[in-house]
């Protein structure tokens, strides 16, 4: 379980009504009393231990406009993290709405060295068939959308997409199936594709949405053409609905992600993670097929705090069959929630339990 501990981070928030950290300066005038803020900066260090890293030191840093009637705010998320094992993860993820939101450009950007866990491929694998590899990696994902009219409320944006990632095994446990079995990518390559992406937005709040809809699809080929090592089409669906009850907000997510052909086992669906299926390592399961729904109500307390309790279920499976269905993984947590600043943007700090134990997870911004 990764043991991850927030530093400063109240002294970042004393007699700051607006921003965690820093806020841009307001202008303001004697004959003009509105205020123009271009946007708040969040900044916060942490240190984390788990054994395949041991000690672990970083920092979050953002940048959030606010969100104004009649604009669609940009923002710009980054996260560095160094090791004891001298590891690193760099992690950049930018979103852009320009021409009053006529156009989206977003994407990130994950340089890294890390280890990690594989299990196999199902949805059915044994925690002992865990074996450990490294590699380094360079990850790329772009969108540039245009909106499109439609008589659907909020916006609906529609574009082309851009995959890329290189990756290079640089160590794989000796007689391991990464080793021993003919796995694609178990010898690294690239994985380069393009294709469409659809985007509907309703929410009336893009970082802590109380009411609406988001819903976002997108299709990928990859293929030698293009330079890719692996040939695989790739298919995504993310769908989620948001409502209030006075202060209180419930929050609904599904997910559905497929591929066909023969992708790298490292950009196979994978099932856990901080923000779908929390409360299983993610990566835990990986195969062709993978679904998973969660809920969510969201409480607040006093202050800037507020709490959480969510529940979600989810599987993978090789195709569309009824392995999907056979062995559902399912996981439950609470979490608490820290308003960092007058927009919505949240810092926040899960416990999940799922089949194997609890999780713990701290990052800005909802799961979803």
């Amino acid at each position: 379980m990764r043991v991850l501990v927030l530093l400063l981070l109240l002294n970042a928030l004393a007699g700051l009504p607006g921003s965690a950290y820093g806020q841009s300066a307001d202008t303001t005038s004697a004959a003009d009393t509105t205020t123009h803020a271009s946007g708040d900066w969040l900044v916060l260090p942490y240190a984390s231990y788990e054994p395949k890293t041991r000690i672990a030191i970083g920092m979050v840093a953002g940048y959030y406009q606010p969100d104004r009637p009649g604009r669609i705010p940009s923002s710009v998320q980054s996260v560095v993290t160094i090791t004891q094992e001298r590891q690193i993860v760099v992690n950049i993820a930018p979103e852009f709405y320009l021409q009053n939101g006529r156009y989206r450009v977003a994407g990130e950007i994950e340089a890294s060295r890390f280890p990690d866990s594989f299990f196999g491929i199902g949805g059915n694998t044994p925690s002992s068939a865990e074996e450990d590899f490294t590699s380094r990696y360079l990850t790329l994902e772009a969108t540039a959308q245009q909106r499109v009219r439609t008589p659907l409320p909020g916006r609906f944006v529609l574009g082309p997409r851009l995959f890329v990632r290189l990756e290079n095994m640089t160590e794989v446990e000796g007689g391991g199936q990464l080793e021993t079995m003919p796995i694609a990518g178990a010898n690294g390559g690239r994985t380069i594709g393009v294709g469409l992406g659809a985007l509907w937005d309703d929410r009336d709040n893009i970082y802590y949405p109380r009411d609406g809809h988001f819903l976002e699809t997108s299709a990928l080929w990859h293929s030698a053409v293009i330079g890719s090592d692996f040939t695989f089409g790739r298919f995504l669906a993310d769908l989620r609905a948001y409502r209030s009850a006075g202060p209180v907000v419930f929050a609904g997510n599904v997910y559905a992600e497929g591929v066909t052909g023969t992708p790298a086992f490292q950009t196979l669906p994978l099932l856990g993670g901080s923000e779908r299926m929390r409360g299983y390592l993610e990566g835990r399961y990986r195969d062709a097929v993978y679904w998973t729904t969660q809920a969510e109500v969201r409480v607040p307390l006093f202050w800037r705090f507020g709490a959480t309790a969510f529940a979600s279920a989810g599987e993978v499976a090789s195709g569309l069959n009824e392995n999907l269905v056979r062995n559902v993984q399912v996981a439950a947590g609470i979490g608490g929630r820290l308003r960092l600043n007058d927009e919505g943007v949240h810092g926040r700090m899960d416990i999940a339990y799922g089949a194997h134990g609890f999780e713990l997870y701290l990052s800005l911004l909802e799961a979803f």
